[in-house]
């Protein structure tokens, strides 16, 4: 990836981002919905145990009910000798009930039967009383026995509620009700019951063996709380005795009846029993909806994020095609020989460019810095390039003896410890004085090398009074022997000192000033040509002015109007220009100074960031030159 372009690896980390955000907004959604979605299967599942539990309460307490009436008509029914019709018509009016019998305890026990199915008419179908073990010892009040199968049928799972019957006057018990009622009633209601597609309802007593169940092979034979587990995937010793203190609870296990499938389960107690209600259903089943709407959301966020993509990947490589142009462009400009370039990331491009050419214009130096010695040699020779520049400079302060017309004053700041800047002046005759400011492109050594080219050239071709074709001749020269592309911006003039006419040439400098006698600033705003350097046989043109008596020309490089104060604002031309106003009628040497002063100010702390030179002229001819 590391070699794809920037647009793409820019593209993929926003992508990343997003899947990022929108997946944890899936996650977030999907969390907090199945968390309300479980409340709403809990609220659910407690609706579907309060309807199980409902019906089988209205079994259980019908059955509690019919047995304690039965048990205070039973001795009067007896005494009138209608007991066995009072019985049938019990068993006919209430169909919960498999068989009703009456036994009372005299000398010899004497019952009574009534029953729908003919095969329990003729006793209890089992009269063993360990049936009711699990329950207090005395008859004194109602029970239920443990669930059994009928002595009559084997095939047929009962429950029986016992209740005693008192004399009205001794309240001695005289006799018990029985009320026999069929489990497999209870189980096919369950059945019936829709819990869902594959949920299921089953029915354990308190030692945990199940009453009911869809599989019935596992009635009375399986246990709830003997491993392995049916249902739960918990500690077994909470879930029995929350089951047996009669609590409500849910969870989620494997359920072994439904494969071992994940499965929610809710368990309640039953009232006025010691059984428990458990409702089971398949966590597919509780999930199906939302899982179906997680798809969903998955799927549109994918299409979103391939969408967003695509769109980055138009959009950043429209933006950013310029700049794969240019790193292209500067890449083969500044490729080392041999050297192959296998990457499409344009910043990597930019950084290998940038060190392919630093390591073309650096080799020298780096040579050179190696050892101490070096840089103190190197510190020396700097240090002698700058004498040597400033010796190619000539005197900011001369003294024109032989012309008193001219006050002339000239500053040069380098930046570093040599500069570009050039500055020079001289008479080609007795009547005509050259002068000529300029500044090379860059700083440094190479910079000041080519400006004292520059500045000789200059010397050299200052045989002739056209300022324009010693600017030619200049230019020539120069671009000859620029095999670095430098180019330095030129201003020369030549001052007739008898007339006060200058002839200029502006080759893409700053334009100069004339600080007018009467109190204005004129801008020679005139621009004759291109850099010196660039092209060799460029043509330049030319133009004139007239210096009055007391007028100033101002001349400067760029480093005047690009000094920065600390909020890292320039000086510019339009406070360069409101200084002048307040130079007019002032030596050369104090409009030098002044401006020199009001730049130190302005900068302040701040370094110095280009070179900056400026170069007065003030123009005083003698009474018989005015004349």
């Amino acid at each position: 990836m590391s070699q794809r372009g920037i647009s793409f690896r820019l593209n993929l980390h926003i992508s990343a981002f997003a899947i990022l955000i929108i997946s944890a907004i899936v996650f977030i959604n999907y969390y907090f919905s199945n968390k309300i979605l479980i409340e709403k299967i809990e609220e659910g599942a407690v609706n579907q145990s309060n309807l199980v539990i409902s019906r089988i309460s209205r079994i259980t307490l019908g059955t509690e009910e019919i047995a304690r009436n039965v048990s205070y008509q039973a001795l009067y029914y007896f005494q009138n000798k209608d007991l066995d019709f009072f019985l049938q018509q019990v068993v006919a009016s209430n169909k919960i009930l498999e068989s009703i019998h009456v036994e009372f305890i005299e000398d010899q026990q004497t019952s009574f039967t009534a029953c729908l199915s003919t095969g329990h008419c003729l006793h209890r179908c089992n009269p063993d009383n360990e049936i009711f073990s699990d329950s207090p010892a005395s008859l004194d009040q109602g029970t239920w026995s443990k669930p059994f199968y009928c002595m009559n049928d084997t095939s047929h799972l009962l429950v029986t509620y016992r209740m005693p019957v008192f004399h009205p006057e001794s309240k001695k018990i005289v006799g018990l009700v029985y009320c026999e009622i069929s489990l497999r009633k209870m189980k096919q209601m369950l059945d019936e019951l829709k819990i869902g597609e594959r949920g299921y309802a089953f029915i354990i007593n308190h030692a945990g063996s199940f009453i009911t169940h869809p599989n019935e092979k596992w009635i009375l034979r399986r246990n709830l709380y003997i491993k392995p587990p049916v249902i739960f995937s918990s500690d077994l010793s909470e879930i029995e005795s929350n089951i047996k203190s009669g609590k409500v609870g849910t969870g989620r296990g494997l359920s072994e009846y439904l494969n071992n499938q994940k499965a929610w389960y809710y368990f309640a107690p039953l009232p006025n029993s010691k059984w428990t209600v458990i409702i089971v259903i398949p966590e597919k089943e509780l999930f199906k909806k939302i899982d179906f709407i997680f798809q969903k959301i998955i799927l549109v966020s994918g299409l979103g994020i391939l969408l967003l993509f695509m769109m980055n990947m138009l959009i950043f490589k429209r933006i950013l095609t310029p700049l794969a142009q240019i790193a292209a462009a500067i890449q083969r400009f500044t490729t080392l020989p041999g050297k192959k370039q296998k990457s499409k990331d344009e910043i990597k491009m930019l950084v290998e460019s940038l060190e392919d050419w630093q390591t073309k214009y650096g080799l020298l130096i780096k040579e050179q810095t190696h050892t101490a010695t070096e840089k103190r040699k190197f510190d020396k020779d700097l240090k002698s390039a700058r004498d040597i520049q400033l010796n190619i400079i000539p005197s900011g302060k001369p003294s024109f003896t032989d012309h008193p017309e001219i006050d002339l004053s000239a500053i040069l700041k380098p930046a570093q410890t040599i500069g570009g800047d050039l500055y020079d002046y001289f008479f080609i005759d007795e009547h005509h004085l050259l002068i000529a400011i300029g500044d090379v492109s860059g700083k440094g050594i190479s910079a000041s090398l080519f400006m004292a080219v520059a500045s000789t050239l200059i010397k050299t071709n200052a045989n002739i009074l056209s300022a324009k074709d010693i600017i030619s001749r200049v230019n020539k020269e120069l671009s000859e022997r620029n095999s670095n592309q430098y180019f330095v911006t030129l201003f020369i003039g030549i001052l007739d000192v008898r007339s006060g006419i200058v002839d200029y040439c502006n080759a893409a400098h700053n334009y100069p000033y004339i600080l007018r006698n009467e109190g204005t600033v004129q801008t020679l705003s005139k621009s004759h040509g291109l850099p010196l350097g660039i092209y060799k046989n460029k043509t330049y043109g030319s133009s004139s002015i007239e210096l009055k008596r007391g007028d100033v020309l101002l001349l400067y490089t760029d480093g005047v109007i690009n000094s920065m104060d600390f909020n890292n604002q320039h000086y510019g031309i339009e406070k360069l220009e409101n200084n002048l106003q307040n130079l007019i009628d002032l030596s050369a040497d104090e409009v030098v100074n002044r401006l020199v002063k009001s730049i130190a100010i302005y900068e302040g702390e701040s370094s110095q960031a280009d070179d900056i030179t400026l170069m007065a002229i003030k123009y005083l001819p003698q009474a018989e030159n005015q004349a």
